[in-house]
C-alpha cells in the first residue's frame, strides 16, 4: 500500500505544474479607432530616445525593441532580435499601446532562489522515494 501511494505522490509531483502553459489564449487589444492617436503621438514623444518598449499594434501583433525615435505621425522602433534588423517604423495610428519595460527580466538573486527551490524540491522527491522504498 505504502508503495501505492508513493508512487500516486510522485506521479503528482512529476506531472503537475504551477502555471500551466495549455489552453487557448486569446489575445484581445484596442481596436482600430478606439486609440486617441493625438494623446498616443503626445506619449510617445515624450519618451527619451533608447528607451526599451513593447509596442502593440491595433491589428494584435507586438513586439519589444528600442525606441529611437518618437516623430508626430509615427515612431521608429529597433527590434530586440538575435540577428539584427533594420529599425521599424509603425504610424501613430497603428498604435495600440507603448509601454516602456524597466528591466525586469531574470535578475541574478531570482536565478539564485530558483536554483535553491528547485535543489529542495528535488532533495525531498528523493528522500521520498527513499522513504517509501525502505519501508516495504
Amino acid at each position: 500500500m505504502r508503495k501505492i501511494v508513493a508512487m500516486a505522490v510522485m506521479t503528482a509531483m512529476v506531472t503537475t505544474g504551477c502555471a500551466s502553459a495549455g489552453g487557448p489564449h486569446m489575445a484581445v487589444g484596442p481596436q482600430a479607432g478606439v486609440v486617441d492617436t493625438k494623446a498616443m503621438a503626445e506619449y510617445v514623444g515624450r519618451l527619451p530616445a533608447g528607451s526599451r518598449v513593447r509596442v502593440e499594434r491595433v491589428d494584435g501583433s507586438s513586439f519589444h525593441g528600442t525606441l529611437m525615435r518618437a516623430a508626430p505621425d509615427a515612431i521608429v522602433v529597433q527590434k530586440n532580435t538575435r540577428l539584427p534588423e533594420p529599425p521599424v517604423e509603425v504610424p501613430i495610428d497603428q498604435l495600440a499601446r507603448v509601454t516602456v519595460e524597466n528591466g525586469g527580466g531574470a535578475s541574478t538573486a531570482k536565478a539564485v532562489v530558483i536554483g535553491i527551490a528547485s535543489g529542495v524540491g528535488t532533495f525531498f522527491a528523493i528522500l521520498a522515494i527513499a522513504f517509501a522504498a525502505s519501508n516495504d
